[in-house]
């Protein structure tokens, strides 16, 4: 047995060696796109994040939200995923108009009164009376609500399954 005078994979072309990057590329905000994506990528670009990390963090495929830059609308969920692991909630506010009148005015004078915008003013009532129900509930009653979420997960935990066999 002789051995060969060069390697097996001599004259084979050998990729690059990765270096290091010193800044990594920041994600740009699209020019012609709803404001709901504008805000998750300005906000990808304000926090660092890159379309991997989204992707992990927020259970939202990385072509998926590339695909939003030019093709695609993001749906609710997908969109709430993405906010909610930047650190946002996407609140539905009904407009002015869609109230009572006397709580729209009460809610207007309570928006200027924080100094703050009807949207924001209405969520926080909705964190507070939220709060206040989880406080007045008793510890069975949220032992009720925690089991309830946790069979509804059970019941759609997406596991791939063998088909039986002889269908």
């Amino acid at each position: 047995m002789t051995t060969p005078l060069y390697p097996a994979d001599f004259g084979a072309a050998k990729p690059p060696a990765k270096r290091p990057r010193k800044n990594r590329r920041m994600v740009t905000v699209p020019e012609r796109v709803g404001p709901r994506v504008k805000l998750v990528f300005s906000e990808m670009a304000r926090q660092g994040f890159t379309y991997d990390q989204t992707e992990e963090g927020s259970g939202v495929r990385r072509a998926t939200i590339k695909a939003w830059r030019k093709k695609n609308a993001p749906g609710l969920e997908s969109i709430e995923a993405v906010l909610g692991f930047l650190g946002w909630g996407f609140v539905p506010v009904p407009s002015l108009q869609a109230l009572p009148p006397a709580f729209a005015g009460d809610l207007t004078a309570l928006a200027l009164r924080a100094n703050s915008d009807i949207p924001t003013t209405f969520a926080a009532l909705v964190a507070v009376g939220v709060e206040q129900a989880l406080v007045n509930m008793t510890i069975a009653e949220k032992r009720a609500v925690v089991e309830a979420r946790a069979a509804g997960y059970a019941a759609n935990d997406n596991i791939k399954r063998r088909r039986a066999s002889g269908l």
